[in-house]
């Protein structure tokens, strides 16, 4: 209790005087610019060294992901050679009506010759642009077909692309018969004609590298010719790092 008198003030006027004595001046008060500033750059540099240390750990932590092994004969393989500014000119083999006269549409096979410079596989398109202009006086935009041989061609010597193609007539709403413009110029197409490529293009449908793989092919939107130059080079033609087993035929 002695103690605690000592401490305590023993008058108003001693205490006022004590209280003004124990407030710190004004230019201690103040928080000067450069000090704000000093711990502005202060925080500042903590946040960097702070994400600068914690990056390379989150780098460390990260998964790494395993590169996805391709089960596509997609090795070497060649895509866009030609395009429609400058595409490759062929001329026409071959064309021929595949169907029936009964039949309730017209497809054709048709083969085009590349001297060997449309570099295919099975599974792939190529695009044909059909001569002539459009309504607004303007070269016709490309189609894309999917290749109807294999990699060698139809004659075996790696200097032809064919197609299967269905030829495009229908009446529309207003009771006008529309006709596809590439379709039917391919299917008017005669021996000798020129024809525009680009491509090829695609690596979706390639072959698989296993020749005892499972094939099932299902044509809901790319027709029979796709499916051509499978059987093509499983059944015709003989190779001799890829052969088809037996079993297929069972």
């Amino acid at each position: 209790m002695a103690a605690l008198a000592a401490a305590l003030p023993s008058s108003p006027a001693t205490a006022k005087a004590a209280v003004s004595s124990s407030v710190a001046p004004p230019c201690f008060l103040a928080y000067p610019s450069r000090l704000r500033n000093a711990s502005r750059v202060a925080v500042r540099t903590a946040q960097v060294s702070t994400a600068e240390t914690a990056e390379p750990a989150a780098a460390a932590a990260a998964p790494v992901k395993e590169k996805k092994i391709s089960k596509k004969q997609d090795e070497g393989v060649v895509t866009n050679k030609y395009r429609p500014k400058e595409p490759y000119v062929g001329r026409c083999l071959l064309n021929t009506r595949i169907t029936g006269d009964n039949a309730p549409g017209e497809t054709w096979h048709m083969v085009f010759s590349t001297e060997g410079e449309i570099p295919y596989r099975e599974g792939q398109s190529i695009g044909v642009i059909a001569d002539g202009e459009d309504k607004n006086g303007k070269p016709h935009k490309l189609r894309l077909y999917s290749i109807a041989s294999s990699a060698l061609g139809d004659f075996g010597d790696s200097k032809t692309v064919s197609l299967c193609v269905k030829r495009l007539v229908y009446t529309n709403d207003a009771g006008e018969v529309v006709k596809g413009v590439c379709s039917n110029f391919l299917c008017d197409l005669k021996p000798g004609a020129e024809v525009k490529i680009t491509g090829p293009v695609g690596k979706e449908m390639l072959m698989p590298k296993d020749p005892n793989a499972t094939i099932i092919m299902l044509g809901t939107g790319t027709g029979i010719a796709p499916f051509r130059s499978f059987l093509w080079k499983i059944f015709f033609e003989e190779h001799e790092d890829y052969k088809v087993s037996t079993n297929c035929l069972n």
